[in-house]
């Protein structure tokens, strides 16, 4: 009687486990969303191919502003590269020459060019965007 009593009682227990844990949903764990390059984009965090690395493009990346539209601009560390972050994406453009201040998209009309007064021109999103170096 007594090893019976246990029995169901182990029983009861158990089925009750499985239910409590049955019933459950599991839930996507915060910050599991990385992309393909393991960047972490619910912290903000996006690729870089001018850089290779996961950036937050507002701490890394100039912002060029109008009145409609804005971007984030960043240079590769041998200015090779320089890459424009739209809403939508993200274009990667390359200057031809060492000699050359204009980065441009080979398939595109984007393109960069930093003017000898120090003042730099973005174009993409078919807009127009102009800062100069000391503001």
């Amino acid at each position: 009687m007594r090893r019976s009593s246990f029995s169901i009682l182990l029983l009861l227990f158990l089925a009750t486990l499985f239910v409590a844990c049955h019933n459950k949903a599991i839930e996507p764990l915060i910050g599991g969303d990385r992309d393909d390059h393991g960047c972490l984009s619910s912290a903000g965090y996006t690729w870089s191919y001018a850089l290779h690395d996961c950036v937050r493009i507002w701490e890394v990346g100039e912002r060029f502003e109008s009145t409609q539209n804005s971007v984030f601009l960043v240079f590769s560390a041998d200015s090779t590269f320089a890459e424009i972050f739209t809403t939508e994406k993200s274009i990667l453009l390359r200057r031809e020459n060492r000699q050359s201040n204009t980065w441009s998209h080979r398939r595109g009309d984007e393109r960069v060019t930093i003017q000898p007064n120090g003042v730099i021109t973005v174009f993409a999103n078919n807009f127009y965007f102009t800062k100069s170096k000391t503001q």
